[in-house]
């Protein structure tokens, strides 16, 4: 169970009890459809040779979803008497878990009283009157007394507590082997999963754990992808992990799941994952090339080689001269590819270069004590920390231009490192947590597999996850349960 020790309990009766009333409801709307079936069966006014297939058709089909009417009828029933016992635990075990929380607090300040009602007992004198003796061992008397007390009442505050726990436990593998009966027991009516639910229940398994992978790896990259096979593996899984949130954003969307503007939001940090970190770095890149190229047409060509370096000049240069076309191919390819930075971690420890790659890696991964270090873990870029002390020299030209593309650059390095890492953490938890992504592999609409042929939010209208709601079943069969829509 998920219930903490001398807290409220888990569970919310009204939705259990609402839940189970619309498994009862679809049951008694089964019984319906069967005797109207049986109705068409039993109809022998009617000789046209049509109607004798049709009365064989609705007998086959009565058969069938009369073995579903006991289903939903008994898992009603069990989800019914499980919400009622529910509240009845809560009415005991919660009003005892909130007095337990004052109890002992007065009971804290109780046993400090008494503790220095002792001390005032130990440190009279020797020369104290009667009368002081017997007032001091008077409070020690009380304040002890009112220790028991308070001792007492947490004794049984703790006693309702667990009544009330244990009837909640009782009631729930009560309700869970009357479900058990008619979803894998002697009750089943056949009604089993068939191989192709099975091998569909394996690849949504397998797809969920890949997907935590990739959202793993999505974190990892942004730390390791200097690492020589490894960070290329991590970026390629971190850029899957994007593709998949942007395919289902789209599929959420196509199904009525999410809205527009969610679709909008979820679609654009999957791009922002994939590309973004690529093109702010193109756009501090062009920066720092047309400062350069443009500072150096107004100098000799000795003097801006003196400034910049021959291959600052040249590598510049060839940056500048890119074409828009040039510029969209290299940021394409850019979920697959290591930075310079990166890259040049890898080749020193692939030289034995050990000391300087662990520097190297820190002062761009990590803030302090490492230069630039602070700089580069805000920015999460290496392109754009260079291009900032690039642009903190004196004497570079920065027209409009240039000036609009550092902005650009600057400002959006932050605001694409911190969406990353909360969007990051965030698809974890989603999936860690449980959730099914885009459903491809969900369960479908046979009777065996899913809980009235869908989704429990489709079904009944109503807010909420049944999984939150019948605590002590889920916990027991794990995130899906048996009740939750998915037998």
């Amino acid at each position: 169970m998920s219930d903490r020790q001398w807290e409220e309990l888990d569970g919310e009766p009204g939705t259990v009890e609402a839940k189970g009333r619309k498994y009862t409801e679809l049951a008694e709307a089964i019984a319906r459809s069967v005797t109207t079936l049986q109705q068409i069966v039993d109809d022998t006014n009617t000789t046209a040779k049509s109607m004798d297939k049709t009365r064989t058709l609705a007998g086959q089909v009565r058969e069938d979803i009369e073995k579903a009417r006991q289903r939903y009828s008994q898992t009603g029933e069990a989800l019914t008497s499980y919400g009622a016992s529910l509240r009845a635990a809560k009415n005991e075990a919660d009003p005892a878990a909130q007095r337990l929380r004052t109890l002992r607090a007065d009971l804290e300040t109780a046993q400090a009283t008494a503790q220095s009602a002792e001390n005032g007992v130990d440190d009279l004198p020797k020369d104290a009157s009667d009368a002081d003796k017997a007032d001091a061992q008077r409070a020690q008397t009380n304040a002890n007394t009112a220790v028991s007390d308070l001792q007492g009442q947490i004794t049984q505050a703790e006693s309702e507590w667990n009544s009330g726990h244990g009837d909640k436990d009782t009631a729930a593998r009560t309700a869970i082997s009357k479900i058990e009966e008619v979803v894998s027991g002697d009750k089943v009516n056949g009604l089993e999963d068939s191989g192709w639910d099975k091998f569909k229940n394996v690849v949504k398994g397998v797809y969920k754990v890949f997907k935590i992978i990739c959202d793993i790896a999505g974190i990892l990259a942004i730390f390791l992808s200097w690492v020589p096979i490894l960070g290329q593996v991590l970026m390629v899984l971190a850029a899957i992990g994007s593709i998949i949130s942007i395919i289902e954003n789209i599929v959420k969307f196509a199904r009525g799941e999410i809205g527009f503007g969610a679709m909008l939001l979820g679609v654009g940090l999957g791009v922002m994952g994939l590309f973004g970190g690529k093109a702010i770095g193109s756009i501090a890149k062009y920066a720092k090339a047309r400062s350069v190229v443009q500072t150096a047409g107004r100098m000799s060509n000795s003097a801006a080689k003196a400034k910049f370096g021959a291959a600052l000049l040249k590598s510049s240069r060839k940056t500048f001269a890119m074409t828009k076309g040039q510029r969209v191919g290299e940021v394409l390819k850019s979920p697959f590819v290591r930075s310079a930075g990166d890259k040049a971690v890898a080749g020193m420890f692939k030289n034995g270069l050990y000391k300087n790659a662990f520097k190297s890696w820190q002062g761009s991964k990590f803030p302090l004590p490492y230069k630039d270090g602070g700089a580069r873990f805000a920015l999460g870029n290496d392109d754009v920390v260079d291009m900032m002390k690039h642009m903190s020299q004196s004497g570079l030209r920065i027209d409009g231009v240039t000036s609009a593309a550092q902005s650009i650059a600057s400002v959006g390095a932050v605001f694409n490192q911190a969406a990353t890492l909360g969007n990051n953490a965030a698809k974890l938890g989603t999936s860690i947590g449980g959730g099914d992504g885009w459903g491809g592999f969900s369960s479908g609409n046979s009777l065996a597999t899913s809980g009235a042929g869908g989704s429990w939010g489709k079904i009944t209208g109503l807010p909420g996850n049944i999984n939150t709601a019948v605590t002590g079943l889920t916990d027991t069969f794990g995130h899906d349960g048996y009740v939750a829509g998915k037998w």
